[in-house]
């Protein structure tokens, strides 16, 4: 059977909201993808970087791919580029992004177990990719980059037969300026994220191992230096962690998950504050109902402005996500929006944007084996949800952990190795389906002179348009974001779509800073 993968993203209209507009870009040929989430990071613009990595299994196993996808805030197509990587085992693993001053990207993930290192241009174009290694299994597993464009690359390294957590700092370019581990003595692990600093530094988390099982989680404080300046072990009951944000004092929430089960896949999401000074406060661990197993997975945290955090966990064996809110005080809300699996997502990863939006993100089980399908969405949460949610209530409880600080400074020398010459341009074609059904009979509300109002929607071989007052330029979109048909004032009552093929579309109106767009459907 074909394996399919579709990337869905919810459209934001207006100059500052969004209304629900979904479209869906379906990838062809239909390969299966790696399930991993797929990677997102907003610019300063409201622009969207996205980066997913995909397994061509039909035609050779370690086949793998690197697709890259740029969207402005409304979901119009900016830029775009997929690369194939070479034929090697394991294939390509992307787990970390970063966004340079100059607003490009740098990757972070493992190919043929070795560490490895991407950037990418403004226009999604290639400028070079390395390779590190010491003993042959390294791993990058996230990337930051500091104020002045100088990326910090955590991972593991292989030392002996021992897995060792390993920061490499690099110029934008990739070129090895210092490479280290800060280890717990005598403990095995790997750094998993780096998150900035409000002063300059970095804060690591990393998971430690025993044997063939994770047992502990670590927290490190790194200065602009990349000195520690100080280092929390929490020893068991095994937890792994998933992120941190900074707080407004300065301290910090880390999200963590607790295998409660036999299974890995049975993590309750734990929430430790740390002081500043890297001081551990009470935790609290969170269950949303249902809980008729204790599948309670910790998917990721993000901050509003307002300082409350949002967790987002899966529930009830993947047939779903919760989102929970606890407020700038720590207290968490009795009641979490449950979003059910439905054509929107499951393992769902949400991240609040400046302007109140919220940006879900993450995959969904395909109709076989092994298949999965990263899908993004982009939802005004002023708004109803697009697919549909309810709620549930919110149990809290606690768990009991040790703590070590016992570290030691190691320098690494890796070797590079530069194999930008071997990714090749990957050719593919997109179509367009809706991942909510919402392709007919969309429902337009009453609205002021500042919505753009196309009606009758769906729409035949004519169409009117509402709130085009003070308008410069109209822009007829398709769902990969080319222009189909423009028109300037004055503009006509009625815009003939005659020569326009049935399917989804986005109408973009705008003058000076003030865009206006809607979704149409024309329908014959």
């Amino acid at each position: 059977m074909h394996y399919r993968l579709f990337i869905a993203l919810l459209m934001c209209t207006g100059l500052c909201k969004a209304h629900g507009q979904e479209f869906v870009q379906h990838h062809v040929p239909n390969d299966s993808l790696s399930p991993l989430t797929p990677m997102v990071r907003p610019l300063p613009n409201g622009d969207l970087w996205v980066a997913w990595g995909s397994w061509d299994t039909r035609t050779n196993p370690w086949g793998s791919s690197l697709h890259l996808r740029k969207y402005d805030a409304a979901g119009q197509l900016l830029a775009s580029n997929d690369l194939r990587l070479p034929l090697e085992a394991p294939p390509l693993w992307m787990a970390g992004i970063a966004v340079l001053p100059d607003g490009g990207l740098v990757l972070a993930g493992r190919a043929a177990w070795k560490a490895l290192f991407m950037r990418v241009d403004v226009n999604a174009q290639l400028v070079v990719a390395q390779r590190y290694t010491l003993n042959g299994n390294e791993r990058f597993d996230d990337v930051a980059v500091a104020a002045d464009g100088m990326p910090t690359l955590v991972g593991s390294c292989s030392v002996g037969t021992d897995k060792w957590p390993w920061v490499v700092r690099t110029d934008p370019n990739g070129a090895v300026q210092a490479a280290w581990s800060d280890r717990f003595v005598g403990v095995a692990g790997m750094h998993l994220e780096i998150r900035n600093t409000a002063d300059g530094g970095a804060l690591l988390l990393g998971q430690h191992v025993s044997g063939n099982a994770f047992s502990d989680m670590h927290v490190l404080k790194m200065d602009s230096l990349g000195q520690v300046e100080w280092g929390r072990l929490f020893t068991g009951p095994k937890l792994w962690p998933r992120e941190a944000v900074q707080r407004p004092d300065g301290g910090w929430a880390v999200m963590a998950g607790q295998q409660v089960q036999d299974s890995i896949t049975y993590g309750a999401p734990v929430l430790f504050p740390l002081a500043a000074d890297g001081t551990v406060g009470s935790n609290t661990r969170l269950w949303a109902a249902p809980v008729g197993s204790t599948y309670q997975l910790a998917n990721s945290m993000g901050q509003w402005q307002d300082g409350s955090l949002l967790v987002c966990a899966g529930v009830n064996n993947l047939y779903g996500s919760a989102l929970i809110t606890i407020d700038s005080s720590g207290v968490v809300a009795p009641w979490a929006r449950s979003v059910s699996d439905t054509a929107l997502v499951v393992r769902a990863h949400a991240l609040p944007l400046d302007d109140g939006d919220l940006l879900l993100y993450g995959d969904r089980n395909g109709p076989v084996m092994n298949e999965y399908t990263p899908l993004i969405a982009r939802w005004d949460t002023a708004n109803a949800f697009p697919c549909g949610s309810g709620t549930v209530p919110v149990f809290t409880d606690s768990i009991v952990h040790g703590l070590s600080t016992m570290l030691e400074h190691i320098l690494l020398n890796p070797v590079v190795e530069d194999f930008t010459a071997q990714l090749l341009p990957d050719t593919i074609t997109w179509t367009v389906s809706d991942p909510c059904a919402l392709g007919t009979g969309i429902i337009q509300s009453p609205s002021s002179e500042e919505d753009l109002i196309p009606y009758p929607n769906p729409a035949g071989d004519r169409l009117q348009v509402a709130g085009l007052s003070s308008m410069d330029d109209l822009l007829l979109l398709d769902a990969q974001g080319k222009m189909v048909q423009r028109w300037t004032p004055p503009f006509p009552d009625v815009l003939e779509l005659s020569s326009v093929p049935d399917g989804l579309y986005l109408l973009r109106a705008a003058t000076g800073a003030v865009v206006r767009s809607a979704r149409v459907v024309v329908v014959r």
